[in-house]
């Protein structure tokens, strides 16, 4: 609209300085016709009265009312007049003539000028607009690869832009999907893979039962199904827990944590591994150290930890755990004594279902990736130190609230 205007803007200058022109071009015809007319007559009274042709000359360049009427008195009684004057001389004759085109000239070319300033106008637009409609087919066909930004000014281009960053959204999404189909296709590979084993020795177990051993191969042979159904059953109820917290079904909750509360019931639900392995724990922290997050949730990726560490580190070794706030967090330290994790290994541990060097046969390579999604759910981050030889030092941080 501001290019129509400023077009508009233009073409009635330049039809103003026309309509000057033209006016001009009138003034000098009709000069020309009046001095023909005062020529004739004074020729004409100067051929008879020489004398007077002085007084004639003064009485154009000067007129005088009395000598004006007293001739416009004489022209009447022989019938001239405005109204009754039927003289037409060819200058006049030329003069309304070019008076007339003049006068339909100017209309004509501003109608001319306007409607071909508006059909440019509106062509551009339609040409913009049919260009939108072929970028969205091809967004349609699921070609992100057209660039429609446009840096130009007007309601059309601030469109284009828009229409460019949806694009950019639709591709990164595209993008996202198409690598959360490879990472499904990956993740049900691996889950196949972690219950085929137990399956399969359960299979065995079960045909082994059918050949009637003896009391004391058959109390074994149950006890080892029974490992194995609760392998599977924890399988299970892992993959289900990161699947909600992959789809965003789970809602963490915001209330106040006690962190010495959540530590205590942490090595409570491992009391018997902590018992078996006869470890140390240390624990240090103020009990009013707390953070705005979801109990239940913390405590399952706590424990996950704490299990990782207890399962690397040997009989009789310990585990420290120290906890903190300040003005921007809240911070849980846990480390233990235990083997380390080799530098390789170490970018990966929170992968989902990587296992490292020293990872245990039984084990899946979920629980990490599962405590890192419940602390990132809820706006925290862990990281991990970890040296060959001299234990593993993970650390979880959950910022506060901007109030």
């Amino acid at each position: 609209m501001k290019r129509l205007l400023f077009t508009f803007t233009l073409l009635l200058t330049g039809l103003l300085i026309t309509a000057l022109l033209l006016a001009a071009g009138g003034r000098y015809y009709l000069k020309k016709a009046v001095i023909q007319s005062y020529g004739s007559i004074i020729g004409a009274v100067a051929e008879k009265y020489p004398e007077a042709e002085q007084e004639l000359i003064n009485l154009i360049t000067h007129p005088d009312r009395k000598t004006t009427a007293r001739g416009k008195e004489i022209l009447s009684r022989y019938g001239i007049s405005s109204a009754t004057l039927e003289l037409d001389p060819p200058l006049m004759q030329n003069l309304y003539r070019y008076n007339l085109i003049a006068y339909l000239l100017l209309p004509l070319l501003t109608g001319a000028a306007f409607a071909s300033a508006t059909l440019l106008f509106l062509r551009n637009h339609l040409q913009q607009i049919r260009g939108i409609t072929r970028y969205a087919g091809v967004i349609s066909r699921g070609d992100y690869t057209l660039d429609l930004r446009d840096n130009r000014e007007g309601d059309l281009s601030i469109l284009k832009n828009e229409i460019y960053k949806i694009t950019t959204l639709l591709r990164e999404q595209a993008a996202a999907l198409q690598q959360e189909k490879i990472l499904l296709a990956d993740s049900l590979a691996d889950i196949s893979h972690q219950l085929k084993t137990p399956l399969t020795s359960l299979t065995v177990l079960n045909d082994l039962l059918s050949e009637n051993p003896t009391e004391e191969k058959r109390a074994l042979f149950l006890e080892r199904m029974r490992a194995q159904l609760q392998r599977i059953e924890w399988l299970i109820s892992s993959l289900l827990k990161l699947s909600r917290l992959d789809a965003g079904a789970v809602t963490m909750k915001k209330k106040p944590v006690p962190v010495r509360n959540l530590v205590e019931k942490a090595l409570t639900a491992l009391a018997l591994p902590l018992e078996i392995k006869a470890l140390q724990v240390h624990l240090e922290g103020d009990p009013s150290v707390s953070f705005t997050g979801d109990f239940e949730w913390s405590c399952e990726a706590l424990i996950n930890i704490l299990k990782n560490c207890i399962e690397h580190t040997p009989e009789e070794g310990s585990l420290e755990i120290l906890f903190e706030e300040n003005p921007i967090f809240t911070q849980i330290n846990i480390a233990d004594s235990g083997t380390g994790i080799a530098p390789e290994d170490l970018p990966h541990i929170f992968t989902r279902f990587y296992k490292g060097k020293s990872a245990a046969p039984d084990q899946v390579g979920i629980g990490l990736a599962m405590a890192r999604a419940i602390v990132e759910k809820q706006g925290g981050d862990i990281t991990v130190k970890s040296k060959p030889g001299r234990g593993t030092e993970f650390t979880i941080k959950f910022y506060r609230k901007a109030s």
